[in-house]
């Protein structure tokens, strides 16, 4: 039912976001916004979430996007504070998350360069357009008060239609702060789009001939499927075919990752084929960006809601933009009625050996931690199987860490919920875990595992998670250095001198050592140092016991050992002021 608002433009803007269902707004406030936090303060009305820098916070939205599926809204501070978004709305526009963030400009024909004001020339709002969904969904409001609710319904809608995204809306300081403006809100704030329908009968039916009819397909499941609600079905179509399912990179968990049939990440490995025999001949995406990497499978076919990325790197014998929870289970229906039973029989039989090398990764990995039990220091893989014993199932996972290990954690489908950055952008995982903690309420404990060099960009987050008690368990892989980078020197210049003598510039991250622990304190939370194995398990109880009874933050400095190429090399340049 439309109404009509009387107020300042923050008011305008304010009553829009509830009318939308808006019920937490992310934010660093700041002083070109001030139409908004006033209008605030009469309502209270969605909830502030405080974060001391403008990186934690849009983080925080994404995190509670991909928990809750609501959007995620940063109230951000003209061109300055925005810019200081980039790293983390980058890793939402590679996820797709749908973010919303709104902020004041100061951009005026009668001053020059004001302080983190846009310069005499340039448009806020398009300095922010490689980053926001498309490179596209920036939009600006100057002068027209009824374009506040117009521009923001638009910008929902647009952040939460396929293929979803972040998008960027700037509105004009003075009028968020002039009184006595009026304007029409009501039905258009929630108006959604409907999304794709599920895939043609005849589409299901190819796609069913051409499954039934390969030797080996290979699944790769994407985060469309996640989002669309379709674990099941994406579990029920591998067990109808017996075929491997292959992720490529992935923000979720979209088959389950302790399956019979989860063979690893893609492509597929030279293992594979020894010990299953087979040969893959077909390549099915299912709600997936595409591969990261080449493609050797002949026949390669994609389906889900988003077409940007379908086929650009890489020809498709079939495509088709759908609905994904929908299509699968026409497809699952279609399998048997199109090949006859026979071939469904076939399938198993021909395939049986490929949950003989699912299992070799779990064993793999287990064997690992039992030889590595006791080491003097922590080694990666035995966190793993402590953590595997410790955690419910019902947990949240935010991982932020190239060093954790993930092969005995049952994620996915009837397990937990896991979820990482989408752009690879440091700073992720501490903000992201505070939004899935809120979007989750007391419910479910959530566990944000990271790295030390991935704590150094967001440990500021410790005071809002203190604030807000945002109970979750921070556990930190720490190895002192940055060891994702030190891998990829040596996997582009493995004959550099740099590699040969083991000297890695600017990698080693203990001299001086930091102290989390006590970095947590100063910010109001608990935590405790774990160096030795035998201390590791009753640490993660006592941690997740803080976390679940007493409803507060606790932070776990894990010293891990650190692994591959250059694992001993502590070398850095020797020199001080």
């Amino acid at each position: 039912m439309r109404k009509t608002i009387t107020g300042t433009g923050g008011m305008l803007l304010v009553q829009t976001l509830k009318d939308a269902g808006v019920d937490y707004l992310f934010t660093n406030p700041g002083s070109a916004e001030t139409g908004i936090f006033a209008a605030l303060a009469e309502t209270e009305d969605p909830r502030l979430v405080i974060g001391k820098h403008e990186g934690l916070v849009a983080a925080m939205a994404d995190g509670y996007h991909r928990i809750s599926g609501k959007v995620g809204v940063v109230i951000a501070h003209v061109m300055g504070g925005s810019w200081q978004l980039a790293g983390q709305l980058f890793n939402a526009q590679n996820a797709g998350s749908a973010l919303l963030v709104v902020a004041g400009d100061w951009a005026s024909e009668l001053q020059d360069y004001r302080g983190l004001a846009p310069h005499p020339g340039l448009s806020q709002a398009e300095t922010m357009r490689a980053i926001t969904k498309d490179a596209r969904a920036a939009y600006t409001v100057v002068a027209e008060p009824k374009a506040i609710p117009v521009a923001t319904a638009r910008a929902l809608r647009e952040a939460t239609t396929p293929p979803t995204g972040p998008v960027y809306l700037s509105i004009s300081a003075s009028l968020l702060n002039r009184e006595g403006l009026e304007a029409q809100i009501g039905d258009g704030a929630g108006y959604r789009i409907e999304p794709p329908a599920p895939a043609r009968r005849e589409t299901v039916e190819t796609i069913a001939r051409r499954l039934g009819a390969a030797r080996c397909p290979v699944l790769m499941f994407g985060d469309d499927v996640w989002r669309g609600g379709a674990h099941a079905e994406a579990v029920r179509l591998a067990e109808l075919l017996h075929a491997p399912v292959f992720p490529s990179r992935q923000v979720f968990v979209n088959f389950p990752n302790r399956h019979p049939l989860y063979c690893g990440m893609y492509p597929v490995s030279a293992d594979f084929k020894k010990t299953t025999g087979l040969e893959p001949d077909l390549l099915f995406l299912v709600g997936c960006q595409g591969v990261h990497g080449a493609v050797s499978e002949p026949t390669v076919m994609q389906i889900g809601p988003n077409p940007v990325l379908m086929g650009r790197h890489y020809p498709l014998d079939l495509a088709a933009q759908c609905e994904v929870k929908g299509t699968l289970a026409a497809l699952i229906d279609a399998l048997p009625r199109v090949n006859g039973a026979d071939a469904v029989s076939g399938w198993t039989r021909r395939r049986e050996k490929v949950a003989t090398y699912a299992k070799t990764l779990i064993e793999r990995e287990e064997k690992l931690a039992r030889e590595h039990e006791g080491d003097a220091v922590i080694h990666p893989a035995v966190l793993e199987a402590h953590l595997a014993d410790v955690l419910p199932r019902e947990s949240v996972v935010v991982q932020e860490s190239s060093t954790a290990r993930t092969a005995l954690l049952p994620f996915g489908h009837g397990g937990m919920t896991w979820t990482r950055s989408g752009g690879g952008s440091l700073g992720f995982g501490v903000g992201a875990a505070i939004g899935a903690k809120i979007a989750v309420g007391r419910e479910r404990p959530v566990i944000c595992h990271l790295g030390d060099g991935a704590l150094g960009y967001s440990a500021i987050g410790f005071w809002t998670m203190a604030r807000y008690r945002t109970a979750m368990l921070i556990v930190v892989s720490n190895n002192e250095s940055y060891q994702i980078v030190r891998h990829n020197w040596a996997n582009q210049m493995p004959d550099s001198k740099m590699v040969r003598d083991g000297k890695y510039p600017g990698l080693t991250l203990g001299s001086p050592m930091v102290d989390y622990v006590g970095l947590a304190r100063a910010q109001g939370v608990e935590g405790e140092q774990v160096t030795k194995v035998k201390d590791l398990e009753t640490a993660l109880r006592r941690g997740l016991e803080r976390v679940t009874k007493d409803n507060r933050p606790y932070l776990l400095d894990v010293s891990v050992a650190r692994e591959g190429v250059g694992a001993d090399a502590t070398w850095d340049q020797d020199w001080e002021l």
